[in-house]
């Protein structure tokens, strides 16, 4: 492999004979990215007799690339080695020409990389066929779990992996991780905690910037930039304007509100109700706009797990902000936004939904779903489904493809509507369902799917995530957060056992190929992936990295401290709410 590697560069930089006199490469130097958070970067520096142009390439055991460096003419060269595998030696080859054609002997470099700390997770690769998947790097978040479903709130990683499943850029975190995505700067976002922390991070790991909501109190950093909201959970994109898009909550009381999934007739009783809200907010924390799930969708239409007091009772009552727990009405999970049409695509998962709502006006455009209990002013708004498939339920990642079609991740979870018999875990699956809409007929239908009764069978109750990638039309699938009880079947909630995950890769044929695959499945600690991202490569297109000499100081920790609020919250009374049955449940 040495051998090969030096003819490589041979081949690649052979493009005039060496200079007799007059320039070389000197002092040629490695050192560590100081920021221990992103441990598989290195910088490489050097010098040259005159001003010239430097080539670098590397060498890391598996694969060789070349390096981006700078088109100016330099005396000192710097360059940033991305792209190590942990535990493997690693070859450098340096070129360097001048502007008059002549070049410089070669350099070469190599050293060990040690491995990757023992707390990150540990990923196996099943399948991997480079020539047929989409070209970059897998940006994995990992969520790591400890006794009894507990998520360790204090740990989070995120794995880059090439096309061979390497391990060739991580970073290691003291809080959760939810997603990171690429930021048009080239920079990574990176969220975490549903209570709102967003950050903007280099690809060395060093902090641009930092975000917290001001809704609840929390820890925050100093210097960070606040949101005047509740929340941030589930989703933070960019738009086009440079402005963030983001889902957050409000919470609204009712005198009387549904209180059973399973007895159509148990009384109703007062509930505070958590719902979303759509946040727009610019670069500086200044939020712009709100849209309410509660002033477009029925309130009082609940789906299984709507009446959960558990995922915002630890914020909401836990931090002293209400007297009891709130219920989790909507928990929308994802948006998706069309600048053609302006137009918003929100996942609703507790309502088993995907409803389209006109951005400006925040009008409801449609609502594809399951068509039972609706009010009828709904009723008109619903697309039919034509054709052979399935509802989906508690589904995740409602995505618009390049092709007019919404993909999605289709959880599968329980596969019923209050009041009916919920599919237990063992008998359920999950799957990744595509939908061809015609919104002038109000129809849809599906055209392609991967999982399912009819092909793998696999089932994650939460999490998860379908991406369109955009070269191949191949499909990269996060099958994020498996349940395996002690006698191996399927749990449906973390407490019900082991937890573990895999991403993988699948063409959008009839019948699918599977073209990666990787499982993170560890015997000493359950860990779940929310989503993951393909990038087109570790350097971000038109940035220069810049290495720090020392590691960034740690920003100072404040307390955020928000008074109780018990009576400030819409209110909806009794006596403003009409019969059940003249507004047309069914």
């Amino acid at each position: 492999m040495g051998y090969r590697f030096l003819l490589y560069c041979c081949a690649l930089w052979s493009l005039c004979s060496f200079a007799a006199f007059g320039l070389s490469i000197e002092d040629a130097q490695l050192r560590q990215n100081p920021n221990p958070k992103v441990p598989l970067a290195w910088l490489c520096t050097f010098k040259t007799d005159v001003p010239a142009q430097a080539r670098v390439a590397l060498h890391n055991g598996r694969e060789t690339q070349v390096l981006p460096t700078s088109t100016e003419w330099l005396t000192e060269h710097e360059v940033v080695v991305l792209g190590v595998r942990p535990g493997h030696e690693q070859k450098l080859a340096i070129k360097a020409v001048d502007a008059e054609g002549h070049e410089a002997k070669p350099a070469y470099l190599k050293w060990d990389v040690a491995p990757l700390s023992r707390e990150m997770p540990k990923l196996e690769v099943y399948q991997s066929k480079p020539t047929l998947m989409e070209p970059g790097i897998t940006f994995i978040p990992c969520n790591r779990w400890v006794n009894d479903g507990k998520l360790d709130e204090n740990f989070g990683a995120i794995l880059g992996l090439n096309a061979h499943g390497d391990v060739v850029w991580s970073y290691q975190a003291d809080h959760t991780v939810a997603e990171v995505k690429p930021l048009s700067n080239g920079n990574l976002l990176i969220h975490y905690g549903r209570e709102g922390h967003i950050l903007e991070i280099d690809r060395l790991g060093t902090t641009v910037r930092r975000w917290y909501t001001t809704g609840i109190p929390k820890e925050y950093d100093e210097g960070s930039i606040p949101i005047v909201a509740e929340t941030l959970h589930h989703e933070v994109i960019e738009l086009p304007s440079g402005n963030f898009l983001a889902l957050s909550t409000e919470i609204a009381y009712f005198a009387t509100y549904p209180d059973s999934e399973y007895d159509r007739d148990a009384p109703w009783t007062p509930a505070y109700v958590v719902g979303d809200v759509v946040v727009e907010f610019e670069p500086d924390g200044t939020v712009v706009k709100r849209t309410r799930l509660l002033e477009i969708l029925d309130p009082y239409r609940i789906g299984y797990d709507s009446l959960n007091q558990g995922f915002w009772g630890d914020l909401y009552f836990g931090t002293g902000l209400l007297s009891t727990r709130p219920v989790d009405w909507s928990h929308a999970n994802s948006l998706d936004y069309n600048p053609i049409d302006q137009s918003l695509l929100i996942s609703v998962y507790h309502q088993d939904a995907v409803i389209k709502i006109d951005y400006p006006t925040g009008e409801l455009q449609w609502i594809m779903g399951y068509p039972t209990g609706w009010l009828n002013t709904h009723k008109s708004k619903l697309l039919r489904p034509v054709g052979e498939g399935h509802y989906f339920f508690h589904q995740h990642t409602a995505r618009l493809t390049p092709v007019g079609t919404i993909m999605l991740f289709d959880n599968g979870t329980f596969r019923a509507r209050p009041f009916d018999k919920k599919l237990q875990a063992e008998k359920n699956f999950s799957r990744v369902v595509e939908f061809e809409l015609d919104e002038k007929a109000k129809t849809y239908k599906e055209v392609w799917s991967y999982g399912g009764r009819k092909g793998e069978m696999f089932f994650s109750p939460i999490l998860s995530e379908a991406d369109w990638m955009p070269k191949t039309q191949n499909i990269l699938i996060t099958d994020g957060a498996r349940i395996r009880r002690p006698d191996g079947s399927a749990g449906g909630y973390p407490k019900h056992g082991h937890e573990w995950a895999r991403v993988l890769e699948v063409t959008r044929t009839k019948p699918a190929v599977k073209v990666f695959e990787v499982v993170l499945d560890d015997p000493n600690w359950g860990w779940t992936i929310y989503r993951s991202e393909r990038i087109p490569s570790l350097y971000p297109k038109g940035a220069t990295l810049k290495m720090l000499e020392i590691p960034p100081v740690p920003p100072v920790k404040k307390k955020l401290e928000v008074e109780p609020r018990k009576d400030d919250h819409p209110k909806i009374e009794a006596d403003e709410m009409e019969d059940i049955e003249s507004l047309g449940y069914l």
